[in-house]
């Protein structure tokens, strides 16, 4: 029941953005307040396809790195596991308008689970690991992912210190090609 309340705090993190925007319903980009302004929310990416990809001690979420862009995401442990609880979930009603609703939401809560938080590369000045937490700093000095909690714990102090200093230094060697 953990990972749809995961899945119901994404979705709660995207729906107001997107419910104000005016682009298209199935639009697959759109930004994300309280993220900073150079974070938005795009499709899902494949940790394969990055430079590095290192995920939370607790297995829930996955930051990547490519040569253009910081991703942020549930990883794909989690994401099969919220949804198989969505599908148990949309399989346990018997009431026909109970129903109805569990799709609504389930397939709501599906389309912004297969999406990810990003940034450019080129939108942040640097990365740093400082008293136990991934921070990342804008080109503007302000702070990039400072919100992101998962479960009410700072999804970027959920690293370990290895991993954490590994994607420090593959930014810094990203970020010096460019």
């Amino acid at each position: 029941m953990r990972f749809v309340a995961i899945g119901l705090t994404v979705l709660a993190l995207a729906a107001e953005p997107a419910l104000s925007s005016r682009a298209a319903a199935h639009a697959t980009t759109f930004t994300c307040r309280g993220l900073g302004k150079d974070v938005h929310w795009s499709e899902r990416r494949d940790p394969t396809d990055s430079r590095i990809a290192i995920t939370t001690r607790n297995g829930e979420m996955t930051l990547m790195l490519t040569d253009r862009d910081v991703v942020l995401q549930l990883s794909d442990r989690a994401l099969r596991h919220v949804r198989r609880e969505l599908k148990d979930a949309k399989d346990e009603q018997d009431n026909v308008l109970a129903s109805v609703v569990v799709a609504v939401v389930t397939n709501t809560v599906r389309e912004l689970l297969d999406h990810s938080f990003v940034c450019d590369v080129r939108d942040l000045r640097d990365v740093s690991y400082d008293d136990g937490r991934l921070v990342f700093t804008g080109r503007h000095g302000r702070a990039v992912f400072a919100d992101r909690d998962v479960r009410h714990s700072d999804a970027m102090c959920g690293f370990s210190e290895d991993d954490a200093r590994s994607f420090v230094r593959e930014f810094r060697r990203a970020k010096a090609r460019q």
